[in-house]
């Protein structure tokens, strides 16, 4: 899973306002997978290989159903049950097939893609790392939780405003800190807005303010 967080983009969401990083869930989907589903009786090595557009995770596998895996149809096979039971117990792991879902819900919402899952003697799992704009992303969460038939000025600069927030948190996520010339030219917008934003964060209590005026600069908080 660290070896995903130091090769991949972390992109945050405000969920119910709770910054979540999705990839983090991806990861512990993609790890508990290839442990819990793996057949232990060969020597093929388990991998995850991390590439530009894509990340593929391989293990050796006793098929049932070869063929692409989706949500139509679905029906979870367990593989190793006393080894499920034990992932589900210590927090690594959900109720059995949750992964195959779990992995198309976030994808989805990760990079707007869809995950391949392949069973076969490997069975392999891809996640598409090609991003759509946030835009997108955001507009299609608006789309599906709204009953209107386009959005509102205040429905718009609201979404905006997420969207700016997650680049913000992603930055300190990364870079440790940021400050309001960096926050300006992150999200395109004047240094007004941008300390709008990082006050708006700071108010929530995302990030804590250190220093005082230009030499000012922003942190995550600890929770």
């Amino acid at each position: 899973m660290d070896f995903i967080s130091r090769h991949t983009l972390d992109r945050f969401f405000l969920v119910d306002n709770q910054r979540v990083s999705v990839r983090s869930w991806i990861a512990r989907e993609l790890v508990s997978n290839i442990l819990v589903h793996r057949e232990f009786s060969r020597g093929y090595i388990a991998r995850i290989i991390i590439e530009k557009d894509r990340i593929i995770a391989e293990n050796w596998n006793r098929p049932t159903r070869p063929g692409q895996l989706t949500l139509e149809g679905f029906k979870p096979d367990p593989k190793n049950p006393l080894l499920a039971h034990f992932f589900i117990q210590i927090g690594r792991a959900d109720i059995l097939g949750s992964g195959v879902r779990n992995l198309y819900k976030y994808t989805q919402i990760y990079s707007g893609g869809e995950p391949q899952l392949i069973e076969d003697d490997v069975f392999t799992t891809v996640i598409p790392l090609k991003y759509e704009t946030d835009e997108n992303i955001a507009e299609v969460k608006l789309t599906q939780t709204s009953d209107k038939p386009s959005m509102s000025d205040n429905a718009s600069d609201k979404m905006s405003d997420n969207r700016h927030k997650q680049l913000i948190l992603s930055y300190i996520e990364t870079h440790g800190e940021i400050n309001t010339t960096i926050a300006a030219s992150l999200i395109d917008r004047s240094p007004g807005t941008a300390r709008r934003i990082l006050s708006r964060l700071n108010d929530e209590n995302y990030i804590v303010a250190i220093g005082a005026n230009r030499n000012r600069k922003y942190k995550l908080t600890n929770h």
